[in-house]
């Protein structure tokens, strides 16, 4: 938790190492660092500094191979392309620094770069030609996060590169021929397009990510053979097709398998059975058929994240499912999956807990990097990574789901979010629902629930969404505590539920409703009485009137006195009637 200005190095002549990583140093930083002609490393990571870092303050490290300056976002990288360096680095690391718009061609004159990291770091530029050449010694390779460009060429075989993560930029053409002793690959978030054959047969890879891209590619029965031997694959969000491997004795090392929004066909085979170690398994968005295998709850007894949305899969939900005690997320919504909910939901023991904010799926045991996947929160899919954990989540809607709702599931004391929407589910909401005290969002709608709302559901103080319609719900809706809230949307198409929020449908027995017809219908007449349209009308009518009758008996002497004194009287009865008519109506 150091803070302030870096201190003056050059009281230290002599240093050959200096660390001031992860610390709360701000300001800029001087030059006088460039004067320390014996340091080999600096490393002033994940601090606060800002301003612009220079040649200058590189002027006399003859001596220095390790350069780190990552993650401080406000400090400006800027050195001139005809610089000569002093010292050759091999570990570069600039990520979410300030580098860009423009590629930096100072890099041409490092020559033995082992480790480079320019992620993140605002270019906004083609890599050139002679980057690719340059990296000849690479053994890690780092630039994701920006808006770099162009066509990636072939690596050459005889290169050292294991890692490389050209990830989230805009990269286009066909995937470059890899060394084959790379290990981990994330060009995932790019333009790549055509075949993934070269990936196929990289014996040492264990890493893939080729999410978010551009492939319209069938991988063929022996390409995927070999890619369920890789630790972590992810093809996510492109349009890959073909069926997955129905081999018994596949060997599978897969422990994170996202396959989601592809046009992947077939059933969910017995390949995937001896895949133990997997802890992520999403498939949706794509059109496998079958029914789900009653072996998957018994041979993946450490699935964290099951997802099978959006397929063609039926039949009944198996009873082995309730053997995934470590379950945090199973989403099974938009299928054709019929019979009854499980009973034995109650044996996850993830969702019988409550929430530990300190574990996490781990992307890989090299970096501390967070596995991710894309979860339906609130209406809304996106991709999680780092608050993953937090998100305990049962999505069954959408399909043909009958019988009652398990009071089993009102031991989940971790479920964050339930929806079971869609389905023919009947009976009634349980009363004891009160016990999911951390429920976030609740949808049961569009299904043939009866009976009153359990005022019980008004002590889920957390609930941000909830959803009742369509059923046949009935009585007063216990308009108490944290159900004020929602607005009258949550509880449309349950004909016989009355009180508010229902405008137009009071409960019996309501002496005033609020927001009932009979103030909808004083609000009305007293509006007329507020328009000049009404007064305008009264005024011309009382002087038509007043001169239709008066003007015959104007001749008469007496008759002006007698029928003025009548016609005054009237005048003011009429002018008493209105104001008291309104101040009845307001009140």
């Amino acid at each position: 938790m150091l803070s302030g200005p870096v201190p003056n190095p050059s009281l230290c002549p002599s240093l050959t190492s200096l660390y001031l990583n992860s610390n709360m140093f701000s300001g800029s930083l001087t030059e006088s660092i460039g004067y320390l002609s014996q340091v080999e490393v600096i490393d002033l990571s994940s601090n606060h500094l800002e301003g612009l870092f220079s040649e200058a303050h590189l002027f006399n490290l003859s001596k220095l191979w390790v350069l780190d300056l990552s993650s401080n976002s406000n400090l400006t990288v800027r050195i001139n392309s005809s610089w000569n360096p002093p010292s050759q680095l091999e570990t570069l690391l600039l990520g979410s620094c300030k580098l860009g718009p423009y590629f930096p061609r100072w890099l041409q004159k490092q020559k033995q770069l082992n480790v480079l990291d320019i992620s993140n770091a605002k270019i906004s530029d083609r890599v050139p030609d002679w980057f690719w050449e340059s990296m000849h010694k690479c053994t890690q390779l780092k630039m994701s996060h920006n808006q770099m460009y162009g066509v990636v060429p072939d690596f050459s075989p005889k290169l050292a590169l294991y890692y490389i993560n050209l990830s989230s930029n805009m990269f286009n053409g066909s995937l470059p021929l890899l060394p084959p002793d790379v290990t981990e690959v994330n060009f995932s978030g790019n333009k790549f397009s055509g075949t993934i054959s070269n990936f196929c047969y990289l014996r040492k890879l264990h890493f893939l990510d080729l999410s978010d891209n551009l492939f319209s590619f069938q991988i063929p029965q022996s390409c995927f053979i070999n890619l369920m031997s890789l630790g972590y694959l992810n093809l996510a969000n492109n349009n890959f097709s073909g069926e997955m491997p129905n081999l018994v004795e596949l060997e599978c090392h897969v422990y994170s398998l996202h396959l989601r929004n592809n046009s992947f066909t077939g059933g969910i085979y017995k390949s995937l059975k001896n895949c133990s170690n997997l802890a992520i398994l999403d498939l949706g968005e794509n059109n496998f058929s079958g029914t789900i295998p009653d072996w998957l709850g018994e041979s993946l007894p450490g699935l964290g994240i099951l997802s099978l949305k959006s397929n063609n899969l039926h039949g009944k939900l198996p009873w082995s499912l309730c053997h995934l005690q470590e379950l945090q997320v199973f989403d099974i919504s938009l299928n054709n999956i019929s019979g009854a909910i499980p009973s034995c939901l109650s044996n996850f023991t993830v969702f019988r807990s409550k929430i530990d904010p300190d574990y996490r799926f781990f992307l890989r045991a090299t970096e501390e990097l967070y596995d991710s996947a894309y979860i339906m929160w609130k209406g809304k899919e996106a991709e999680y990574a780092k608050i993953l954990r937090l998100l305990t989540i049962i999505d069954l809607s959408n399909n043909n789901l009958i019988g009652e709702i398990p009071r089993e599931v009102t031991s989940l004391i971790g479920l964050i979010a339930l929806n079971l929407s869609g389905n023919n589910l009947v009976g009634s909401i349980p009363r004891d629902i009160d016990q999911l005290e951390n429920l976030n969002f609740l949808d049961l709608s569009k299904n043939n629930l009866s009976g009153g709302i359990p005022s019980t559901l008004a002590q889920l103080s957390h609930l941000g969404v909830l959803d009742l319609s369509f059923n046949n719900l009935s009585g007063k809706i216990p308009w108490i505590n944290h159900l004020q809230t929602f607005n009258a949307s949550v509880y449309m198409g349950n004909p016989e539920l009355c009180g508010p929020p229902l405008v137009r449908k009071p409960c019996p027995g309501d002496k005033t409703p609020i927001g009932n017809v009979d103030e909808t219908y004083n609000q009305e007449h007293d509006n007329i009485f507020n328009s000049k349209g009404f007064y305008v009308s009264m005024a011309l009518g009382f002087i038509v009137a007043f001169w239709g009758v008066s003007g015959t008996l104007f001749l008469s002497k007496w008759c002006r006195i007698t029928i003025g004194k009548m016609l005054i009287s009237v005048e003011d009865w009429l002018y008493m009637k209105i104001i008291i008519s309104k101040n009845h109506l307001k009140r």
